[in-house]
């Protein structure tokens, strides 16, 4: 082992050996940090340290490095450096960077503060000429490129990163990185531009769980490797996946749910009641549409999808009761019944992670139960203007379904509903949100509500909007906006995807969603139809203005076949 003393010196044998770049700096700090990039492998690698008072590097008067072998070199620190060296702290950094057998470089980081309470940790890469990052399918708005040196970032988990992983796309490579966490904790992947250094710097960052932090961090490792098939490195986060987080493949269920899912060959969506009050469909009037239906598909053939069927949509959620203007409890159960005796399941929206109304978090004492953003902020639903007054409307919170009081809510609303109407599934809306909230995990939640409606009811579907990697294998289907299919259309390894709430009627109409009239919505039209399951949308009267348009469509979906992708097969 050689280790490198702390003194002048050293720093110039150093130099010679490892060199090491003392400056740059990128995004809003306007001045040297003085950061110490290390070469390793033909790139630069240096590291910081996010606490709630200030962000530090190592302090480069400071270091100490190890070279274990030629393949691997460790840099440490027992002094911490802020504001360019204007501020020195007492603390711990270490960096690790290892060369595996496939010449890909293991990354490895920890760090400690004295006293402060560390947010995050921050790994720096240079000697990547970025033109693009690639975090996701374009229809994701996954794809970013690197021009006018502006930063680009994403975080996981979201609709624009569903893996921790990226791609780096240069003149003439292409690079990935892979967190190699086995819990779902936030990764964020950027690039900015180092205007001291002229140069593009890549940033990683894993952030600490808000609900444990403390003053010491050590960051799941990263992997960093180039010119690989792209399915290769999905492939692996797919294997984590199944190791470390339980998700089951779809071609290895053994379910009554894949079975039904297999036979589809469309969703039909009954819209209910518009926010502000429009009936689309009653409960009798869905009953007589999916006889209608059957005249072109088989029952067996065909899911109903009843959103807003609870009355106003998203104004009583999470109540969830028949609308009395709709046919009440009794019209409810007569439509199932009509829909079982055609051989159609009936699935029912929830408001899920998505949103609950402050009347009833408030008289059932779950204010606390909101979705939090790391620094504790409630999340308000806050962002639509529902009935084009140019006013937005608040309609309540955003939920934590790690929240025990209202997941066991919605666990025991999602069984009155199954017990007492026979419905053959239920849709959380929302599924994607997520935060690292410093009180419960929203994954977490998930994973525990998912087990026990399996439990009670195992042969009952669950079905969610959006979505990443970890939760998956939780549900049976999800609509997705814009068909974010994920890196390698990955998602289809564990489920499936059918078009999105929004998708128009035949007078283009969006029914109860706030999009309104969706012909050309980028969120429909970019579902690929090889992979998304047929589905149409319903309003009362359609049957007769729209028959031989509507019967055409149908026609044309019974000889629908999902296309298998490699990630199905592997």
């Amino acid at each position: 082992m050689h280790i490198l003393k702390k003194n002048k010196l050293t720093l110039y044998i150093l130099n010679l050996v490892f060199p090491i770049y003392i400056y740059s700096q990128f995004g809003t700090i306007g001045y040297d940090f003085k950061d110490p990039y290390i070469n390793f492998s033909g790139l630069k690698f240096a590291l910081r340290m996010s606490t709630e008072n200030n962000i530090y590097c190592p302090n480069p008067k400071k270091i100490v490095i190890q070279k274990l072998s030629n393949r691997e070199i460790i840099l440490k620190t027992n002094s911490l450096s802020a504001a360019g060296g204007q501020l020195i702290s007492e603390g711990m950094m270490e960096l690790k960077l290892s060369i595996e057998n496939n010449q890909r470089i293991r990354i490895s980081a920890k760090a400690s503060h004295n006293s402060e309470l560390i947010k995050g940790i921050l790994v720096l890469v240079k000697g990547i000429d970025v033109r693009t990052m690639i975090s996701e399918q374009y229809q994701a708005k996954g794809v970013q490129d690197f021009v006018n040196k502006k930063g680009i970032h994403v975080s996981y988990p979201s609709r624009s990163a569903t893996m921790p992983l990226v791609f780096f796309t240069t003149p003439n490579d292409e690079w990935y990185i892979l967190s190699k966490d086995q819990k779902v904790m936030k990764k964020g992947f950027g690039c900015s531009y180092d205007h001291l250094s002229n140069e593009p710097v890549i940033i990683l960052s894993h952030d600490a769980d808000m609900r444990n932090i403390s003053t010491r961090i050590k960051a799941p490792d990263w992997v960093i490797g180039k010119n690989q098939p792209r399915i290769k490195i999905v492939k692996e986060r797919c294997n984590d996946l199944e190791k470390y987080f339980g998700v089951l493949p779809f071609s290895e269920k053994e379910n009554i749910q894949k079975k039904i899912i297999e036979n589809l060959k469309v969703i039909t969506f009954f819209h209910g009641v518009h926010w502000t009050g429009h009936v689309f469909n009653t409960y009798d009037e869905m009953g007589e549409q999916l006889e209608w239906i059957t005249e072109t598909v088989e029952g067996n053939q065909i899911l109903a999808f009843l959103p807003a069927w609870d009355g106003r949509y998203y104004v009583n959620y999470p109540i969830h009761e028949p609308d009395e203007r709709m046919g009440g409890s009794k019209g409810l159960k007569k439509f199932v019944k009509k829909a079982h005796e055609l051989g159609i399941k009936v699935v029912l929206m929830l408001g899920g992670p998505n949103l609950s109304t402050f009347e009833f978090l408030e008289k059932n004492k779950m204010m606390d139960a909101g979705l939090k953003t790391s620094s504790g902020q409630i999340e308000l639903q806050n962002w639509l203007d529902w009935n084009t007054d140019l006013e937005i409307e608040t309609m309540g919170l955003i939920m934590n379904f790690g929240h025990p009081k209202y997941r066991n809510y919605m666990i025991t609303k999602t069984a009155e509903l199954f017990d007492n109407f026979n419905v053959d599934g239920v849709f959380l809306d929302g599924t994607l949100r997520w935060q690292n909230s410093p009180d419960y995990s929203p994954y977490e939640g998930l994973v525990k509500y998912t087990k026990e409606i399996r439990k009670k009811y195992p042969k009952k579907l669950i079905m969610g909007e959006d979505g990443y990697d970890a939760i998956y294998g939780l549900f049976d289907l999800f609509h997705t906006s814009g068909g974010p299919l994920g890196h390698e259309n990955f998602l289809l390894r564990y489920t499936r995807q059918f078009y999105y709430l929004a998708y128009p009627a035949e007078n283009g109409s969006a029914g109860v969603h706030e999009i309104g009239w969706s012909n050309e919505s980028n969120t429909i039209n970019n579902a690929d139809p090889k992979y998304t399951i047929p589905s149409i949308s319903l309003f009362s009267g359609d049957q007769d203005k729209y028959n031989s348009e509507i019967k055409l469509k149908l026609k044309n979906y019974t000889k629908w076949q999902l296309n298998p992708t490699q990630i199905m097969k592997d």
